[in-house]
């Protein structure tokens, strides 16, 4: 009986030697288990990034193919910044040349609001500060100039839909060609935007994670221009010329933006 009760009272335990080869065991099996979920994890966090990037560039070129659709004139000044846009005498001459087209048209319309057509602008902005661009609804003044005051130039989305993104832009004159070639046409298209957005995953724009190009036809423009409207009154222009415009890579510092300023009609609804 006194033999069994000293089994009982008996402590038993690893030794040291014990305990470090079990430590040694399970760490060996940590690391293998990791070398496995590794690539799973990497792969799962770059086809997020990789969404991300996509949904990011659709949601922005919806917005401009959309804003501009329907416009009776767009102009599209890229590689500057608003500075050198409103010191610009070609580009100011054509903003103007936008705005009096209102004011003419406007004048003889005061009877009918569905007919009182608007000067408008949306920008894609440069922030050096952590190298994104972010969209911008920008406020035009009556004289056609934009209203730099506080408050009057709203991002149109959030902050987090450009998280981990760089992107890059370029907006020119599809090429005749893109679409059914036309014996004696001109290079480019009158009425259709061309449109490449490159989203990266770092700040230097190496690692592309989407490229998306598509063509947006304005409609408002094809349509009279195919039915004898006049080009002065309805057209697409891109500045610098196509041709000249620069990638993100070779544009100077502070001369990264891109405005886009259209002209659309107004279009209320009666409730009477």
């Amino acid at each position: 009986m006194k033999k069994i009760m000293r089994l009982f009272r008996r402590k038993s335990g690893f030794t040291l030697v014990e305990m470090v080869v079990a430590v040694a065991l399970l760490a060996i099996l940590l690391g293998g288990m990791m070398l496995f979920i590794s690539p799973i994890v990497r792969s799962f966090n770059d086809n997020h990034t990789d969404l991300t990037a996509e949904n990011g560039a659709v949601c922005v070129q919806e917005y401009i193919t959309k804003s501009i659709r329907n416009a009776n004139q767009v102009a599209i000044f890229a590689n500057t910044n608003y500075s050198d846009l409103s010191s610009n005498a070609t580009y100011t001459a054509k903003i103007a040349k936008m705005n009096k087209f209102c004011t003419d048209v406007n004048a003889g319309a005061k009877d009918d609001k569905n007919k009182i057509y608007l000067l408008k602008c949306i920008s894609l902005k440069y922030d050096s500060t952590d190298g994104r661009y972010y969209l911008y609804n920008e406020t035009v003044k009556d004289n056609g100039e934009l209203d730099t005051t506080a408050g009057k130039t709203q991002k149109v989305f959030s902050d987090c839909l450009f998280n981990d993104l760089y992107m890059t832009f370029e907006l020119k004159k599809a090429k005749n060609g893109d679409y059914l070639v036309i014996t004696g046409a001109p290079e480019y298209r009158d009425d259709t935007l061309d449109i490449t957005i490159c989203a990266y995953r770092d700040e230097d724009r190496k690692s592309l994670a989407f490229q998306g190009n598509g063509l947006s036809e304005l409609r408002q423009i094809k349509v009279m221009l195919n039915a004898g409207g006049s080009k002065d009154d309805y057209n697409l222009s891109v500045y610098p010329d196509p041709a000249v415009l620069k990638s993100f890579a070779d544009m100077d510092e502070g001369s990264k933006d891109i405005f886009i300023y259209y002209v659309v009609r107004q279009m209320n609804t009666s409730t009477t």
